[in-house]
């Protein structure tokens, strides 16, 4: 097993987006990596290389090779002790206030979070060398590492993304005297995203190609959602695609938003987050999985259900204003698999040069995951376009 994946890292390294650590004078902006826009069916894939970092956490694994078929850990009390890799967002909101209030307890978990780097491959590399059994990431991550020969899958959805008058779950956000207008004005301009080769240049690209704009001549650069508000108010980057509830601080700031890029690629209703784990954990411990996913259902219902108290994590969670907080627009979190949302996802991947192949569906989400069924009914009286 651990010569396989050695064989596949070097196809896995250039597939999964990451910001690389700060450097010195670049004043809170990280990682100015950058890549064109690239558009498989027009012209070859531009690989970007990745931080020495990632590699070694990748290769790292290899020394615990196996140990992520092991059998889920039980606490002295008789729990089931689950390690989950995440950097806060409005977006994962719900897994910090099931902690808080007891719900997974009632399920007979005890939940350890790690707050990760924000970087898809390295929570690759920890699920497999079974440092974590869960890891949130944006759903290109899963795919790309299948398609690369690391088994991991979807485990249920996080968020589901919509429009609405109240505000997006994502914008694409200029500063108020821009001559961008629209996504196809991005051709020629540069954009930041919180990480190459993910789910968030992929969607500007398709975004502005849908607009009849030209992708390849955008200028993508990887700057961590943290770094994006200085970013653009120094002028250095044209535009930003981010989330809440960075948004919210730049579009009461001064800044506009030109439209959600994510529901402009993929439609209304599509998941940009999940949870994901390696397959060698899931098939080894279905029935712990299987309690897990009933316990997010409550977790979700519950979130759904107590903006108030989503609003207070936020906050504690991310560190962002009260006051920023307070107005922006609440995730619309949901459990199970939005099989729709991966499949498309993975052909876009095709499509912009990022996989050679889609994974067949079945091998990167869980097989008896449900299907995301709150995507019907809006939460809370919210107001969404179809």
């Amino acid at each position: 097993m651990c010569i396989h994946y050695l064989r596949h890292i070097k196809l896995l390294i250039p597939c999964l987006g990451m910001s690389m650590p700060r450097q010195p004078g670049e004043e809170g902006i990280t990682d100015m990596r950058t890549t064109q826009g690239t558009d498989a069916r027009h012209q070859g894939a531009h690989r970007t290389p990745i931080a020495v970092i990632l590699a070694l956490g990748l290769l790292g694994f290899t020394a615990a090779c196996g140990t992520d078929g092991e059998p889920a850990e039980t606490t002295e009390s008789g729990d089931t002790r689950i390690v989950i890799d995440f950097s806060p967002t409005a977006n994962n909101a719900q897994l910090s206030l099931g902690i808080e209030r007891g719900i997974f307890d009632r399920h007979g978990f005890e939940i350890h979070q790690v707050p990760g780097s924000g970087a898809s491959a390295n929570s690759v590399a920890l699920l497999l060398n079974g440092q974590v059994q869960l890891a949130v990431s944006e759903i290109t991550a899963v795919p790309a590492a299948v398609a690369a020969g690391f088994p991991v899958e979807i485990v249920t959805s996080l968020v589901t993304d919509y429009e609405s008058p109240e505000g997006d779950a994502f914008s694409l956000v200029v500063p108020e005297g821009s001559g961008i207008r629209s996504f196809a004005d991005l051709t020629g301009r540069t954009v930041a995203v919180n990480g190459l080769e993910s789910f968030f240049d992929l969607t500007v690209l398709e975004a502005v190609r849908r607009a009849g704009g030209d992708p390849t001549q955008v200028r993508i650069v990887a700057i961590p959602f943290e770094d994006q508000v200085a970013a653009l108010r120094q002028g250095r980057v044209d535009a930003v695609s981010t989330l809440e509830p960075f948004a919210g601080q730049l579009l009461t700031g001064g800044f506009r938003s030109i439209g959600n890029p994510a529901t402009s690629a993929l439609g209304p209703r599509s998941v940009p987050s999940i949870l994901m784990g390696s397959q060698r954990f899931v098939d080894r411990n279905p029935e712990v999985m299987r309690r897990f996913v009933r316990a997010w259902g409550e977790v979700t219902a519950y979130a759904n259900d107590n903006p108030a108290q989503v609003r207070q994590t936020i906050v504690r969670t991310t560190g962002a204003p009260p006051e920023a907080v307070a107005e922006l627009p609440l995730p619309w979190y949901v459990s199970g698999i939005d099989r729709r949302s991966a499949a498309l996802v993975a052909r876009l991947m095709v499509d912009f040069g990022r996989i050679d192949a889609a994974p067949p569906l079945d091998t990167f989400t869980w097989s008896e995951a449900p299907d995301a069924h709150d995507l019907g009914t809006p939460p809370r009286g919210l107001q969404v376009a179809e």
